[in-house]
């Protein structure tokens, strides 16, 4: 009987060490993922077009793939540390199958913006990629034209109406075109 147990608990403990290893690993390599950015192929966005869908970045917009939310805040901080308009605070407010996203903008340029576009993802609560648009894709594309409030140094909410969303609640963005009053244009690489 005593070696039944002491066979069992060494088991037990090979079997906790294995597991706790193996999902370290498993963790480790899912947040050291290289390949975060991605360009938009045709294929990509034809899979989110048509008939009920959400606007979605055009073919060879620069996307974040599905990474954990910490992990996209940091690729996130260092792809927009230059740019002129950068997002504060984003959310999204489920209401059925009905919903809304709130991106605010804060307008780090020198001069007054017209107008922006860029692209918004969706987290769930638990900081995991969500679904926003038809074809599954935690990303939706976002524009906002004639644009007054927006002098440097000022922010802007953007509120814009979404009908696929999962159970998205938090929200990232980045902006990849700003027009200035003056004509001036600012466009991501």
């Amino acid at each position: 009987m005593r070696k039944i147990v002491v066979v069992g608990v060494t088991c037990l403990v090979v079997g906790a060490l294995l597991g706790w290893y193996s999902g370290r690993y498993a963790l480790e390599r899912y947040w050291t993922q290289p390949l975060v950015l991605k360009r938009l192929a045709a294929a990509d966005v034809e899979r989110s077009s048509g008939e009920g869908a959400d606007p979605v970045p055009g073919i060879g917009t620069s996307v974040l793939e599905p990474a954990p939310l910490a992990l996209a805040r940091v690729v996130l901080a260092e792809m927009t540390r230059r740019d002129p308009l950068v997002m504060t605070v984003g959310n999204v407010k489920a209401d059925g199958a009905q919903g809304q996203l709130k991106l605010d903008f804060r307008n780090r340029g020198k001069c007054a913006i017209r107008s922006f576009s860029g692209v918004a993802y969706g987290y769930d609560a638990y900081g995991r990629a969500s679904r926003l648009n038809k074809g599954g894709e935690h990303y939706v594309a976002f524009s906002e034209k004639d644009v007054t409030d927006l002098v440097p140094s000022h922010t802007h909410t953007l509120a814009m109406n979404l009908h696929n969303i999962q159970t998205a609640s938090l929200a990232l963005a980045h902006v990849d075109q700003v027009t200035c009053t003056d004509g001036a244009r600012w466009v991501r690489n």
